[in-house]
């Protein structure tokens, strides 16, 4: 059982994200020298940024992407259908991820409306992807920084170099795990509420 609904964890890390740029605009030192990103640039000898006034931290302009992502998960957020399709589909469904369905499962299936059935998983699907390749991305870049620690593998590419600081390390670990246990609450979540449906709709069906 699902402790947070994803629901409510996306919103929560969409409105921290706003928090953090907020702090990266008005005073970046907070972030960039917190005690979490100074304990991991020293457990994995990263380099720490060169400390600067606001205007000129080049955090400052991180906060523009960082607004960008959570406006734009609130949005996709509020647009997916997702606990009506759950309401209206109460007397029909079981997990569609499960390929060995019974005869009796197979026509309850049937027997959904189709707008339903879009409805239903057009939340989950999405989230998921979304969910994997942030997952992805965050933790390609984090073990692209961990791996140019030492050997200044970044260094020879220009641009590149620049990201390779506990901050930009710490910001995709962190994403990187918020992202994975987002992904495991929606698959979780999605077994556990179709199963119950499919329960409730075999004790009507009696």
């Amino acid at each position: 059982m699902v402790l947070f609904s994803s629901k409510t964890i996306i919103q929560a890390h969409a409105v921290l994200l706003i928090v953090i740029a907020g702090y990266l605009i008005k005073n970046p030192a907070l972030i960039t020298n917190c005690d979490l990103v100074f304990m991991m640039g020293e457990a994995l000898n990263i380099d720490f940024p060169i400390a600067s006034s606001a205007p000129e931290n080049p955090y400052v302009f991180t906060s523009i992407p960082l607004i960008a992502i959570a406006t734009f998960d609130l949005i996709l957020l509020s647009t997916l259908p997702y606990k009506n399709a759950l309401d209206e589909a109460l007397r029909y469904v079981r997990p569609l991820r499960n390929s060995n369905l019974p005869a009796e499962d197979l026509q309850i299936l049937a027997s959904l409306p189709e707008y339903i059935t879009k409805s239903l998983t057009m939340y989950w699907n999405v989230w998921v992807s979304v969910a994997a390749s942030r997952f992805s991305l965050y933790g390609g870049i984090a073990f692209f920084i961990y791996q140019g620690r030492d050997a200044g593998l970044l260094e020879g590419v220009e641009g590149l170099g620049r990201i390779r600081t506990r901050v930009v390390f710490t910001f995709c670990f962190m994403e990187m795990m918020a992202w994975f246990w987002i992904f495991a609450t929606l698959r979780q979540e999605r077994q556990e509420r179709l199963t119950k449906l499919l329960e409730d709709a075999r004790e009507q069906a009696e």
